[in-house]
């Protein structure tokens, strides 16, 4: 009978990590009704961290089926107090996101629209902040951001997708109190890097300098040039 605890024991410590990545999976498809993906995650009980590695959430087929973020790290690390009073108050938050991909359907719905809806009917009206399955988000003290590129399609145009290099590293956001206050800071730094971001309606259009637009395909100095601008350079 001992022995027969002690593989269980055994067991569920080797296993601990992989039944947390279905447990993770099985809340972010809950609160946001998309299908999602991690490759590996790791946990620590003391103190208190998760770290997630290749995580992706997919567009429903409405949008295509592709996926809407590809994350390469998400490490998070909890103050344990507030695990007790069923609130998520994150001390450390690194966030690696490669790239996020905004969707626009036939009918001229978007898919960033879609999700911040889904996001807020699983979201109690009367709250600063957003549940988090059975927490309460309760703030972030330091956060370290990362952003690839945003790409934009259109399914009424194939082909003709948008690439916008944010080329954002190692971004220090603190004392974060709410997840809309983290949603308004990460626009700003895209607004400070030539990209704006709107909602209006079902829509949302993506707005981005010269310098930071690329067809897909292309990096940022070959989308850079202006033929409508001479070249000095080339002047005599």
């Amino acid at each position: 009978m001992v022995l027969l605890l002690a593989v269980l024991l055994v067991a569920l410590v080797l296993l601990k990590d992989a039944l947390l990545r279905s447990f993770a999976e099985h809340q972010l498809r809950a609160q946001t009704g998309l299908d999602a993906k991690i490759e590996r995650l790791q946990s620590r009980l003391w103190p208190a961290a998760l770290t997630l590695e290749n995580l992706k959430l997919y567009n429903t087929a409405e949008f295509g089926g592709s996926p809407l973020v590809d994350l390469p790290e998400l490490h998070l690390e909890c103050e344990p107090g507030a695990l007790a009073l069923r609130k998520l108050h994150f001390k450390l938050v690194r966030l690696r996101l490669s790239e996020i991909n905004i969707v626009e359907n036939p009918q001229g719905r978007t898919n960033i629209t879609a999700f911040v809806r889904e996001l807020q009917d699983v979201s109690s009206p009367t709250r600063r902040g957003l549940s988090v399955g059975f927490f309460d988000f309760a703030g972030i003290d330091v956060l370290n951001l990362s952003v690839g590129k945003i790409r934009y399609s259109n399914l009424n145009r194939p082909g003709k997708d948008m690439d916008v290099h944010v080329g954002l590293k190692n971004e220090i956001l603190t004392g974060i109190k709410t997840l809309p206050e983290l949603s308004d800071l990460i626009l700003n730094i895209l607004f400070r890097r030539g990209i704006t971001i709107t909602r209006q309606g079902e829509r949302t259009s993506i707005t981005v300098s010269p310098t930071h637009e690329a067809p897909a395909g292309q990096n940022r100095s070959q989308s850079s040039s202006n033929p409508s601008k001479p070249d000095k350079s080339a002047k005599k």
